[in-house]
This record gives structure tokens, C-alpha cells and sequence, in this order.
């Protein structure tokens, strides 16, 4: 893992990028179940996994959710607490599917990913509420995850097939 500034430039990017991703798509409303958003931002996490690295991908990821909680004043709320928890949930899945399940395409991780970072707000849900009446709301989100899921992969590899990462990485040798 080699640092140089053209590597240090492009992660700026990257994370400015899926910061403004997920500003963006706050103010998109929902389709009609509460909480459920599209998860554009991890187009850009998927992308850093593949092409960059893992620990590039983690970087980033906490950097979005930190920076943007800050952003949108709510840093410390339980929105902020079910972000950061789906995000990480979302994030090690897709970090062993990636490493250890080969077969998995980044579609797949995609997906499963969502599902993830779907169980991880459920979770801090839960612990919120004291309630696990919550539950009962978890197969209409995992689906609306699954479909937003395999969108974002889909994205995600039709970015990564334009070889655009692989050209920087190559001709700035990081």
C-alpha cells in the first residue's frame, strides 16, 4: 500500500465525492417507506474496495458518515448512531465477502452489504427504542435493500469496467 500525493489527491476526491453523494441524496424523499434510501454513496466505497484497497475503503467510508453527520447537524443522534452502525456491518461483510468468497460478484457484495448495513440500523433501532417490535419492520426494508443493492453493484462495476481507477493507479504507480 503506497502513498503518494496523486494517491492522497484521488482518495480526497473519492471521499469529497461520496460526501456529496450522501448530502445529495438526503433531500431525495422517500418512496413511501420511511428511512429507506438508495445507499448511492457505497458506489464509491465499492469502487475504492475493488480498485484501491480495503483499508482505503474503511477510510473513507468512516470519514463520509463522520464529515456528513457533522454536516447535516446530526452527529451523536440516533440517526447518526444507525449511519455508523450500518456502515460498519455494511463494510466487514463486504470486506470478507471480498477476501474470502471469491464467487461473489460486486453486485453480490453490493447486496449483501445493504442487508448488512440494514441489520445494523435495526440493531441500534432496537436499542433505542427497547422495543423489538422493530423487527417486524425488517423484511419490507431487506427488500428494499436487495433491490437498492443490486443497483448500486450494478453502478459500481459499469464505473470500475471504464478502467479509470486502474489508469491512475498505473500511471501514478500507487
Amino acid at each position: 500500500m503506497k502513498w503518494n500525493t496523486h494517491k492522497i489527491a484521488l482518495m480526497g476526491v473519492l471521499t469529497a465525492g461520496a460526501i456529496v453523494i450522501a448530502i445529495l441524496e438526503s433531500f431525495i424523499p422517500s418512496i413511501g417507506i420511511p428511512g429507506v434510501k438508495l445507499g448511492l454513496a457505497n458506489i464509491v466505497i465499492l469502487i475504492i474496495l475493488y480498485e484501491i484497497g480495503i483499508l482505503e475503503a474503511v477510510i473513507v467510508d468512516l470519514l463520509r458518515v463522520l464529515i456528513v453527520g457533522l454536516l447535516r447537524g446530526t452527529f451523536a443522534s440516533m440517526g447518526f448512531l444507525m449511519s455508523v452502525t450500518g456502515a460498519v456491518f455494511s463494510l466487514m461483510v463486504m470486506i470478507l465477502l471480498y477476501l474470502l468468497i471469491k464467487k461473489f460478484s460486486i453486485i453480490g457484495v453490493s447486496v449483501v452489504g445493504s442487508i448488512f448495513h440494514v441489520f445494523g440500523q435495526i440493531l441500534i433501532a432496537i436499542i433505542f427504542l427497547g422495543s423489538g417490535y422493530v423487527l417486524f419492520y425488517l423484511p419490507i426494508i431487506a427488500i428494499s435493500a436487495i433491490i437498492t443493492g443490486v443497483l448500486v453493484g450494478i453502478v459500481a462495476q459499469l464505473i470500475i469496467r471504464t478502467g479509470i481507477i486502474k489508469k491512475q493507479k498505473e500511471k501514478y504507480k500507487f
